[in-house]
This record gives C-alpha cells, sequence and structure tokens, in this order.
C-alpha cells in the first residue's frame, strides 16, 4: 500500500496529534502514579542498529523479478548508529500515550555476479551496483492498565507502526557499450499491532520496563505482519531525571501490490522482509 506525501503528512499529524490532546489532562491526575508512570517524559537515545533485508521488486505484465538480501547480495552494511526519540504521556491512572521515531539511511557498491531481473529491468553481468535504501519508522502506542499497583502495573492495548521505505537501484556496465539503468520503489504502509507493556519499581531509583506486540493484517491486495518488542530499564536521577538502556527489536514482513513503476506505466508489485533491532542507551527528562 502506498501514499502520496499529503496522506503521510496527514497520517503523522494524526498520530502526534492524538498526543498532543492528552496534555489537557489535569496535570494532578497524571501525576499520582510517580515514579512508576511519568505525567510527561521526553528520551533521546543514542542506538545501534542493526539490520537484515531481503526486498523482492516483480512486474505484474512481464512475469519477472527478484529477491534481494541487501546485506549479502549488496554488499549493504548491517550496523549503524543512530538517534532515536521517544516521548510518553500518560492520562490519569490507567492510559498512557507513547511514540518512538527512527529514521536509518544506507548506501551501498557492489557487482552483479549474475544476471539479475529487478522489477522490470535487467541488470546485466559485471555491472556496478549502487543501493540507496531509506527506512523510516514512527511507532505510536496506547496501552491501557488493568492493574495497577504500588511497585508494578500491567497493561495491554493497541500500536500503530508507521514504516516508509525507499530503495534506489541503479547500475552501470561500461564495456564497448554503456548500459545503464535504475530502479525506485517508494512504499509507506500504517500496520497496527496488539500490544502488552509490564512495568515494575525494581528499588526507589530503578525502573524496568517489558512490551510486546504483535499483529498480522491484509487489506485488498496488500497484507503485512510484524513483531514488536522492547527491554529497557533505567536509574531515576530524582523528580526530573533518568539514564539507561534498553534493546529493541522490530520485524516486518509486506507484500504490496500495485505499485507503479518509474514511468508510471506498468505496475511492480514490492515484498519486503525485514528486522531491525538496537541497543540504545538514553537521557529521559521526567515532568
Amino acid at each position: 500500500m502506498s501514499f502520496t506525501p499529503a496522506r503521510r503528512s496527514l497520517v503523522i499529524a494524526v498520530m502526534l496529534g492524538g498526543l498532543v490532546l492528552a496534555s489537557s489532562v489535569p496535570a494532578e491526575a497524571q501525576r499520582a502514579y510517580q515514579p512508576l508512570f511519568d505525567k510527561f517524559n521526553f528520551k533521546a537515545e543514542l542506538s545501534w542498529v542493526g539490520t537484515k533485508t531481503s526486498v523482492g521488486l516483480f512486474h505484474e505484465e512481464l512475469d519477472q523479478g527478484a529477491v534481494l538480501n541487501f546485506e549479502d547480495d549488496l554488499n549493504m552494511g548491517n550496523r549503524q548508529s543512530i538517534p532515536s526519540l521517544d516521548f510518553e504521556w500518560q492520562i490519569g491512572k490507567r492510559h498512557r500515550l507513547a511514540a518512538r521515531w527512527q529514521n536509518l539511511k544506507r548506501d551501498s557498491n557492489a557487482q552483479a555476479l549474475t544476471e539479475i531481473e529487478w522489477g522490470d529491468e535487467t541488470i546485466p553481468i559485471d555491472a556496478g551496483i549502487s543501493l540507496n535504501f531509506e527506512t523510516m519508522q514512527l511507532f505510536v502506542d496506547y496501552t491501557f492498565y488493568p492493574w495497577v499497583k504500588e511497585r508494578w502495573a500491567l497493561g495491554f492495548g493497541l500500536g500503530l507502526r508507521y514504516l516508509d521505505l525507499t530503495s534506489n537501484l541503479s547500475w552501470t556496465l561500461e564495456g564497448g557499450q554503456v548500459i545503464e539503468g535504475s530502479q525506485r520503489a517508494d512504499v509507506a504502509v500504517p500496520l497496527p499491532y496488539l500490544n502488552v507493556e509490564y512495568r515494575l519499581l525494581l528499588t526507589e531509583h530503578w525502573r524496568m520496563i517489558l512490551t510486546g506486540g504483535w499483529l498480522g493484517i491484509t487489506i485488498g491486495d496488500n497484507s503485512g505482519s510484524q513483531w514488536v518488542g522492547r527491554a529497557g530499564i533505567e536509574y531515576l536521577l530524582g523528580k526530573r531525571w533518568s539514564v539507561g538502556g534498553s534493546f529493541n527489536v522490530a520485524t516486518i514482513d509486506i507484500d504490496a501490490d500495485d505499485i507503479k513503476d518509474d514511468d508510471g506505466i506498468g505496475t511492480l508489485n514490492l515484498s519486503v522482509d525485514m528486522d531491525i533491532w538496537d541497543f540504545s542507551i538514553f537521557g529521559r527528562v521526567r515532568f
């Protein structure tokens, strides 16, 4: 499923608008359950990210295409250090809204060892291949907590992962005749999931949070499934600050049909199988 830039902006605006509305809840109701929860917090992370990415691009009419493993077939690095941003609002005793954002940009250069049919293009043997691949993901979670105790809470809810992928593959073969070409594929999908969260005050200053989520969904000819997992521990520095570390993992399996090719004439089918995981250290501002 693909979205125009205007529709992508609308999706993000709706997500963030819901979070802004949470700020209208009386502050005292939001503060009542610290330090298990914070009324509001903002977290800046330094994330060491690992990836595993397989992308297939197939032309419907020509019945040709291929699945490429970006890390193995195209020498794309699978390690990167990037910033990640998070924030949360606690709405009263039992309701929480949260968001997490990441953006990964990767480039690689490789040589075609065999002939590759990529969408409606054919990459010849020995061609030099250049790949630019960008992944933006935004997680927005709502969690309801039926069980809130003095030192622990357990809740469940709904999450939405907005995933925007851009892949630009180009190649050149020089010799008696210069052969070159390119193929670009964009896909932007909002993928919901069911989530569960457990948080625990280990001591007066140590807090642990565990989150997991999953859902598979099909809309028309497009389908996707995903797993989301997070585990973090942090040290509370008084009422306003905390520091800690977390491990995060998000998998995705997408099949998107009827994507227009570069000329806007033919249609392409895109498949994406991607795992993203990261270890992060962070500082959190608590209000």
